[in-house]
C-alpha cells in the first residue's frame, strides 16, 4: 500500500474522457449517462430537477456533464460569453501605445471594460510593467521566533 493512502481509500482505475476515476463512480456515471436522453430530451429537465430525480447533488450532476462533456438543453437561459479576440490586436495596440501604456485609458477610449483591456494585455504579453523590478538582494530579513 502507497504511503499516506488509507487502507479504505479507492484506487483511480477506471477514466472516462481522461479523468480518472474509482470503479464506483466510473459505474454511476455511466448509469446516468444511459439516463442522459430521458432526462434531457424528452422531460428537458435542468441540473437541479435531475439531482432532485437521482437524489444527488447539483454539483454532482454538473460534475458528471463536465466530464462527459455534456451540456443540458435546458440550463436556464444561462450562457458563458466568451470575447471574441480576432482584431484585437489590429484594434487595442494602437491605442494602448498612444496613451502611453495605460491599460486602463486604452478601455475608455475604446469603450470597453478595464478589466478585459488588461487582462488581454496580460495574457498576450503587451503589459509595460510602471516600475523597475527591485532589488531584494541587499535586504536584511529578520527571523520572528
Amino acid at each position: 500500500m502507497p504511503k499516506g493512502q488509507s487502507p479504505r481509500a479507492p484506487k483511480a482505475t477506471h477514466t472516462l474522457n481522461g479523468v480518472w476515476m474509482s470503479k464506483l463512480k466510473f459505474d454511476r456515471i455511466k448509469a446516468f449517462r444511459a439516463q442522459l436522453p430521458q432526462l434531457d430530451h424528452k422531460e428537458r429537465l435542468g441540473a437541479l430537477d435531475i439531482a432532485a430525480r437521482l437524489g444527488i447533488s447539483s454539483s454532482c450532476v454538473n460534475q458528471w456533464l463536465r466530464i462527459l462533456g455534456y451540456r443540458l438543453n435546458n440550463h436556464n437561459g444561462r450562457t458563458i460569453y466568451k470575447h471574441d479576440h480576432t482584431g484585437w490586436e489590429e484594434k487595442i495596440l494602437p491605442v494602448y501605445k498612444s496613451t502611453g501604456y495605460m491599460a486602463g485609458k486604452t478601455a475608455e477610449l475604446l469603450g470597453m471594460d478595464k478589466s478585459v483591456v488588461y487582462r488581454w494585455l496580460a495574457n498576450t504579453g503587451h503589459l509595460k510593467p510602471k516600475y523597475a523590478p527591485r532589488d531584494i538582494s541587499t535586504y536584511k530579513f529578520q527571523n520572528y521566533r
